[in-house]
Formats: C-alpha cells, sequence, structure tokens
C-alpha cells in the first residue's frame, strides 16, 4: 500500500478503485472537534487562502487551504451507445495506443485489455509516475 502524501501541485493520482483496497484516512488533529452539519453544507473558499464550511448562510467552520483534502471520483462506463462522443473501449484503446507508440513503449496489443495482466501492468508502469513537484515545466499556474 501507497499513501501520497502533500505538498500536491499539478499532480494526479490514478487508482482502479475496484481492484484494490482502499479507505479514507484521518486528517486533520485527532481531538479536533467536528462542526455540526448536515449534507446540505457547502465548502466554499472565502478569502485568498481560507475554505468555510457554510451551511443555511452560517459558517459552521473554517480551514487553511492547506489543511483541506478534496477528492474528486469518476467512473467511466465503456458501453458503446450511439453518441459518437462518448468514450466507448475501441476509443480508449486507440488512445493508449498511440500515446504508447509516441512514448516508444515496447506493448502488444492484447486480445482483451480488461483482463489481459500484461497490458494492465504496461499502463500501470507507463501512467502511474507522479511528476516531481518541484520541477518547474510540470506546473500551470491558475
Amino acid at each position: 500500500m501507497l499513501t501520497e502524501q502533500p505538498p500536491f501541485r499539478n499532480v494526479a493520482i490514478m487508482a482502479d478503485n475496484d481492484r484494490m483496497y482502499h479507505r479514507i484516512g484521518s486528517v486533520g488533529a485527532p481531538d479536533a472537534p467536528l462542526p455540526q452539519m448536515t449534507a446540505a453544507a457547502e465548502l466554499r473558499a472565502i478569502t485568498g487562502d481560507t475554505w468555510a464550511i457554510v451551511e443555511n448562510g452560517e459558517i459552521r467552520a473554517t480551514y487553511p487551504f492547506n489543511a483541506v483534502r478534496l477528492s474528486l471520483v469518476w467512473k467511466a462506463d465503456p458501453e458503446p451507445e450511439a453518441n459518437s462522443e462518448l468514450l466507448d473501449l475501441d476509443r480508449v484503446m486507440s488512445i493508449f495506443i498511440a500515446d504508447l507508440r509516441k512514448r516508444k513503449v515496447d506493448f502488444r496489443v492484447p486480445g482483451d485489455p480488461l483482463s489481459d495482466k500484461t497490458w494492465i501492468v504496461t499502463l500501470d508502469s507507463v501512467y502511474s509516475t507522479v511528476p516531481d513537484a518541484a520541477d518547474p515545466k510540470e506546473r500551470t499556474e491558475d
């Protein structure tokens, strides 16, 4: 198992959560009081360096930017549909194949990419690296 640690700058972490054990790690001081809120609460940036939990117009808690961790979960359903803009398995494979060839990676196109262990290991080895956060070429300014 591996836990990524901050600082995070221009970094994405990709994982196949259907194939790995995962859980949410602790954030903050263990004895910190929890704000009283419901699922209707919102997280809002209120200054250049502060987030607030706001519910019904009332600020329930504030935190500095570096004390907040946001997670975005997105899943794709590679089922074929009539809309050519959707990602289907053939389109995803063509994107990966073109990129791997551009990178000059030695690979073979799998017959069943969803279960071919060699293909999965190849993708993991190519795309699971984390860029050096200190490398200015990897940074983009907002």
